[in-house]
């Protein structure tokens, strides 16, 4: 294809415009004339659509113009939309700025969008005012993702009209051969990748900035003294240099670079004329990934994604656009973005936990869902300044282990769609000064990224106890965690949806400062009533299947009901009808083998007691001293025997007339009668009994028995039971979940026991 031929001028920047050319071949020429204003002859300029055509595409033709108003048009330009852009921040951090939001109707999604363009486009603002710093001979410090730095430098050191050196720049007369280089890459690379740097300060000429992409390999005395220093012409090093928010340099390092700026996740909106202004994420995607959405909403996709910086959200969108279909609807995109947002980090998970999982705590929730319709959006009547105030940092829960603290935290993450990070507070203390603030601040950058995000602190009172007068090490570690917990909390944005959550069992002892209202909110989480009880046990039983298995057990005792009545109708007890037995174990084998067993057990259990009672019959008799140790030994070895099989013959030789009944050697028979005693009796108070009426008076039952357990030990109860019934074939009945409402009870008992006594950790 051939080239288009380009007449501009460029004045002294041509050189680095055809280089800037040559390595980005794929930006648009509308972007590289706003990184290199030029003026074009009379009528010589480019058309619109020759402006959206890739560099590549024009051959650039050097021309000398007179200087005119008319020929300053790129050059004003610039200066108008940086005026305007200047503006723009101004009235949003007073919140007086009238956010229309150009629609997407008019808008012409572009094709294809490129790192650079993704990176200017949503940083516009603060890449020219470091370049106006720069332009001024200040040197500036830019705090952003190491994935930014290269996409930043460049640019505004064109804008600001100065040459960049880069930290690893070879000086003159150093530069390595072939053979140098080839050898030095066997070994792995440069030992010291700034080797070079006293020499290149010292040759640093004006006009020319030192690029300084990764601050924190200078935290050294040596280096922070090098950037002290001044170059060889007596001038003090103009310096752009970048630090990653997850690394930490020391202040001595960071006070050499006269302004700091910060580049974090998203901005909510960019200028369009200084009047209006458009949603950052529209203005970030192609056509065929706004096709992706049935209904695009840009408040929606900017709470999921304002975390992300601009070429993360490009890699989202990218992933997006390979896993979903257009027309898709915006739950399932941002649900595939949090995946994406999951898998690119191991500490975060996306929970599904809802509030209809816990049971109860009716006024515990209701306080949760007002704090996050806050969160949400907008609400009728409140501004956002307001709504912003409204929202408190996040909570403290605080209440007796077990009553699902930690459940209450991943609901909230999922009714916000938001990823939730789950941290130890033991987890965060380190032996090493400075580390615990360090894993701190990690914590929360990892958060920032990921908004809307809930960072749960379990155990929160070991990482943010009332901070203590005393100058021991510990105290100070301690004093430290929480200053910078209380900096990481009134460090967010309001637009980056950030919860925090604390448990703990000791509100008694947090720092009151964590307190605030305007920080955590305390929410007391007790043991459960019994109308929370009853809901856990609901919820529970349906997660382990238990609620199948008691229905479908009424179901089929009520079709049998009239055989079993009329079977006890003459003088022996009721039996429990074989076509009865033979439905359920249709459906549970299980239940029969299990049957089957205790039949053949309870039948060898008679032989054995009836041998034994025989034996006793034998003793009373007259009988010589051999044959008396001969039945001796027998009976030592019948009640050995015995034993194993849980018959204690001990009973019989003190009290012959002591029988063991159906109720020990055949339970499940004894379980089943007592389906049919229940299911009879509510018959008789009603003319029908439904499944769900039975399961209900059951889940009452176990609420009525459970008045000081907790969600952790009612959910024990349907676990262990669900665990006896799939392997090995235990009977779901009434009796058998209060037997193991008693066991855990009596655990319970006796750990309180042990407790009191003193007697935990003795031999």
């Amino acid at each position: 294809m051939e080239r288009i031929i380009l007449r501009l001028d460029l004045g002294d920047k041509f050189e680095v415009a055809r280089q800037y050319q040559a390595a980005n071949p794929q930006e648009e020429l509308s972007e590289f004339l706003k990184i290199y204003p030029a003026r074009f002859p009379a009528n010589g300029g480019p058309s619109v659509s020759q402006q959206r055509l890739p560099v590549s595409a024009f051959l650039l033709f050097p021309v000398r113009l007179e200087e005119s108003e008319t020929s300053r048009q790129g050059e004003a330009h610039t200066r108008i939309l940086g005026s305007e852009l200047d503006d723009l921040w101004q009235q949003e951090q007073s919140g007086e700025l009238d956010v229309i939001g150009i629609g997407t109707d008019n808008y012409q999604f572009p094709e294809d969008i490129t790192d650079n363009r993704a990176v200017r486009t949503a940083y516009r603002h603060e890449m020219d005012a470091i370049a106006d710093y720069l332009r001024n001979g200040l040197s500036v410090l830019v705090s952003c993702d190491k994935i930014l730095t290269e996409f930043i430098y460049e640019f505004v050191c064109s804008q600001a009209g100065k040459k960049v050196v880069l930290d690893t720049t070879q000086p003159d007369g150093t530069r390595m051969g072939a053979e140098k280089k080839l050898e030095q890459a066997l070994q792995g690379g440069p030992a010291n990748p700034l080797a070079n740097l006293p020499v290149v300060i010292h040759n640093l000429k004006p006009g020319e900035v030192l690029v300084l992409r990764s601050l924190d390999l200078l935290d050294t005395p040596p280096m922070i003294e090098l950037l002290y220093q001044r170059s060889a012409k007596g001038e003090k090093p103009q310096l752009l240099a970048f630090l990653d928010p997850s690394l930490e340099a020391k202040k001595v390092l960071t006070d050499r670079l006269a302004v700091h700026v910060s580049l974090t996740g998203l901005p909510r909106y960019i200028s369009l004329d200084g009047k209006h202004s458009a949603h950052t994420v529209t203005r970030l995607l192609t056509r065929e990934e706004h096709a992706r959405f049935a209904k695009y909403d840009p408040e929606g996709l900017y709470k999921n994604v304002s975390g992300l910086n601009a070429i993360q959200f490009r890699h989202a969108m990218n992933y997006v656009g390979a896993k979903v279909a257009a027309g898709s609807s915006p739950n399932d995109i941002y649900r595939v973005i949090r995946q994406f947002k999951t898998s690119s980090n191991d500490e975060i998970e996306i929970p599904d936990t809802t509030f209809d999982d816990i049971g109860g705590y009716e006024s515990v929730k209701h306080q949760l869902r007002r704090i996050i319709m806050l969160v949400a959006g907008p609400i009728e009547g409140i501004s956002d300044r307001q709504r912003g105030d409204l929202i408190p940092r996040g909570f403290i829960f605080h209440g007796p282990p077990g009553t699902g603290k930690t459940l209450f935290a991943k609901a909230i993450a999922n009714e916000m769609n938001a990823t939730i990070q789950m941290i130890s507070g033991p987890e965060i203390m380190d032996k090493y000064v400075g580390q615990s603030e360090n894993n701190l601040r990690r914590i929360f950058a990892t958060a920032r990224r990921n908004a809307p995000a809930v960072v749960f602190f379990d155990e929160f009172d070991s990482i943010a106890s009332q901070r203590s007068t005393y100058s021991d090490g510990g105290a100070r570690a301690n004093n430290a965690v929480v200053a910078q917990f209380l900096t990481e909390l009134d460090g967010f944005r309001q637009d980056q949806a950030v919860l925090i959550i604390g448990t703990s069992n000791r509100i008694d002892i947090i720092d009151e400062a964590l307190l605030r209202p305007s920080r955590l909110r305390p929410i007391e989480i007790g043991l459960p009533d019994h109308v929370a009880r009853h809901r856990v046990a609901e919820i529970h039983a349906a997660n382990f299947g238990i609620d199948k298995l008691l229905k479908n057990l009424c179901l089929l005792a009520t079709k049998y009901l009239n055989e079993w009545e009329k079977s006890g109708s003459g003088e022996g007890d009721p039996q429990v009808p074989e076509g009865f037995l033979s439905e359920l174990f249709n459906s549970h084998p299980r239940y029969q083998k299990r049957y089957a067993a205790e039949e053949r057990q309870a039948s060898f259990i008679r032989d054995v007691r009836g041998f034994f009672t025989f034996i006793q019959n034998c003793r009373q008799k007259r009988v010589d001293q051999e044959q008396s140790e001969l039945l001796t030994q027998m009976t030592e070895r019948l009640t050995e025997i015995g034993s194993r099989y849980g018959v204690d013959l001990a009973t019989i030789e003190a009290d012959p007339g002591a029988t063991q009944g159906d109720a020990s050697l055949l339970p499940m028979r004894t379980d089943l009668r007592d389906i049919f005693d229940v299911v009879s009796h509510e018959m008789s108070k009603q003319d029908g009994l439904a499944p769900e009426a039975f399961f209900g008076a059951v889940m009452d039952l176990i609420a009525e028995y459970t008045v000081r357990f907790n969600n952790d030990e009612i959910r024990a109860i349907f676990q262990e039971a669900s665990l006896e019934h799939y392997m090995e074939g235990q009977l779901i009945t009434p009796r058998y979940l209060g037997q193991k409402i008693g066991l855990i009870n009596k655990r319970r008992d006796e750990r309180e026991s042990v407790h009191l006594s003193g007697r935990r950790g003795r031999g």
